[in-house]
């Protein structure tokens, strides 16, 4: 089994997985939880504390909860256009030997053997390399191939580390 197609990388693409990313692991969920515990701050603060302290706790909780978004889509952006490898059109091949990406002269295969594991998001296929690296495949470029790449993966991987819907 074999299919093949071309990704263009947009730099929301990048923008999705670095959120993913980071909200999917432990100091993601510690920001969250730091967020909301300033906003209880305010909230008590409110009602029994002066308006530098209600201040101070809505000033830290905003920078907490809208910080890392807005500084991964800085970067997300800057590291597409930036590169001349994310600017091109990717070519991938999935097939029975692994994950094929190419662009130029330029090739790579990644064997199934050494795939860490595949994700699917609400937009993206993630084949990711180890836990920090991924490719990024936006699904709705690849609408019309999505099911046999599942199909693929599903073939070669073991459960824990197939993660498609």
């Amino acid at each position: 089994m074999r299919t093949e197609f071309d990704i263009q990388l947009q730099p929301i693409d990048m923008y999705r997985y670095n959120l993913y990313h980071a909200y999917t692991s432990a100091s993601g969920y510690l920001a969250i939880l730091a967020a909301a515990l300033a906003f209880a701050g305010a909230a008590k603060a409110w009602g029994g504390g002066t308006a530098s302290n209600v201040f101070v706790y809505l000033a830290l909780g905003m920078i907490l909860l809208f910080y890392t978004p807005v500084s991964l889509y800085l970067r997300s952006r800057q590291q597409v256009l930036s590169s001349p490898v994310l600017k091109g059109v990717l070519h991938y091949t999935i097939d029975d030997v692994g994950v094929t990406t190419s662009q130029g002269d330029a090739s790579s295969v990644l064997a199934w053997d050494r795939v860490y594991r595949v994700v699917t998001t609400r937009h993206n296929i993630l084949v990711c390399i180890n836990p920090r690296n991924a490719f990024i495949i936006p699904k709705a470029q690849v609408a019309q191939e999505y099911g046999s790449i599942r199909e693929i993966a599903q073939k070669h991987l073991e459960k824990y580390r197939f993660k498609m819907k």
